[in-house]
């Protein structure tokens, strides 16, 4: 019976709306929330990322991703690459994505606390339905359930496939401690990050049957403000929030607090539905926790991380759903992009080094890093 109520609830809403994947690691997947986050931390990034969504419903939505990002700071610019695919429901809806892009970056020579991104990725998307495996509201007797065959006439077409563009920015701030600021000397260290997406910026038809629906854009702004500190613990604590918004939709997810106490990376989460829907009563959608493990492998220049999450549903869903697990890997290196090696002695002939005196998750002993490439 919740197999059926469901379906006929889907069904029998005359307006449907939807909202792309939202991850709950989201700054352990920056390529797919910002293009101008390829290359942000200096180095050559590998990303896999799976998500598995409401486990109990029968029509599960699971996620998975791999991206790629790399900076060249000869040229002050990065590439990233990704590939996302998803299915929803029972398998008869899977969309596969394909994105490249790039990102160039201002004012961050040193010793300026500033750097400003600009990012741009091309995103090629290819949606395929399996329509016999598809239940319509002819279908259903209200007591015996899926008992009727459907008049209902598959169109000759199964997928389709369309390309976009996605445009972003992102700044950043370093806060030094003893810094003036008017008549006081500031007594912490502090990096502030703030930034602006834009997915499906061009309106396109998305629709298998006809081209009247266009994709709804992507809004996302984000923003973080981390804390290093030293003591007889040396690590940081951070702050975080993203707001998305797709046509009637809106997700927020509020980063309360992480803590990276090396080699650990904890974090109490919260995510909060902000639809403009009147028939969307309940909003206040789960708690999440984040815990990670992180080795560095100083001799081979690379970082491992291994990331889960695991999110508690506490809207009427709770009992229903069985909330939501996601696994992150992550591989980098601690400095340098992957052509840097190709690269170094054209670098060196330059007289401009960049650097950006913040917080290094790679410094085991924590506090700042004043890196320069």
């Amino acid at each position: 019976m919740k197999k059926l109520l469901f379906i006929l609830v889907i069904i029998l809403s005359f307006n449907c709306k939807a909202q792309e994947p939202v991850f709950s690691q989201y700054y352990f997947n920056p390529i797919y929330l910002n293009p101008a986050l390829a290359g942000i931390d200096n180095n050559f990034r590998i990303f896999m990322n799976g998500r598995n969504q409401w486990g109990k419903v029968p029509s599960s939505f699971n996620t998975n991703s791999v991206a790629f990002d790399t900076w060249e700071n000869n040229t002050n610019t990065a590439l990233s690459f990704m590939y996302s695919t998803g299915v929803e429901g029972e398998g008869f809806l899977r969309t596969n994505n394909f994105f490249a892009g790039g990102a160039y970056r201002l004012f961050d020579v040193f010793p300026s606390p500033v750097a400003w991104q600009f990012g741009f990725q091309y995103q090629n998307i290819a949606k395929q339905i399996d329509w016999s495996r598809l239940v319509f509201s002819d279908e259903l007797d209200p007591y015996l359930g899926d008992i009727y065959t459907s008049n209902f006439i598959a169109p000759l077409g199964n997928s389709y496939n369309t390309s976009n563009l996605a445009l972003g920015t992102v700044l950043t701030y370093h806060i030094k401690r003893g810094a003036k600021s008017r008549r006081f000397h500031l007594p912490i260290d502090l990096d502030v990050e703030m930034g602006l997406a834009v997915h499906n910026f061009i309106r396109r038809s998305n629709g298998f049957i006809n081209d009247i629906v266009d994709n709804n854009r992507k809004y996302t702004l984000h923003g973080s403000m981390l804390w290093p500190f030293k003591g007889n613990l040396s690590g940081a604590i951070k702050h975080s929030a993203v707001y998305v918004n797709q046509g009637l939709l809106s997700t927020l997810q509020v980063g309360i607090a992480e803590a990276w106490l090396y080699p650990l990376h904890l974090g109490l989460f919260y995510r909060q539905q902000m639809t403009t829907l009147d028939t969307d009563l309940d909003k206040y959608e789960s708690v999440y926790f984040i815990f990670g493990y992180q080795h560095v492998f100083e001799r081979n220049n690379l970082g491992l991380t291994f990331s889960y999450s695991r999110d508690f549903t506490v809207s009427e869903l709770s009992a229903s759903t069985s909330g939501t697990n996601e696994i992150s890997i992550i591989i980098e290196s601690i400095e340098g992009g992957i052509f840097s090696g190709l690269l170094r002695a054209k670098r060196h002939q330059k007289k401009k080094y960049r650097s950006i005196p913040c917080y290094s998750k790679f410094n085991t002993r924590g506090g700042l890093s004043n890196m320069k490439f």
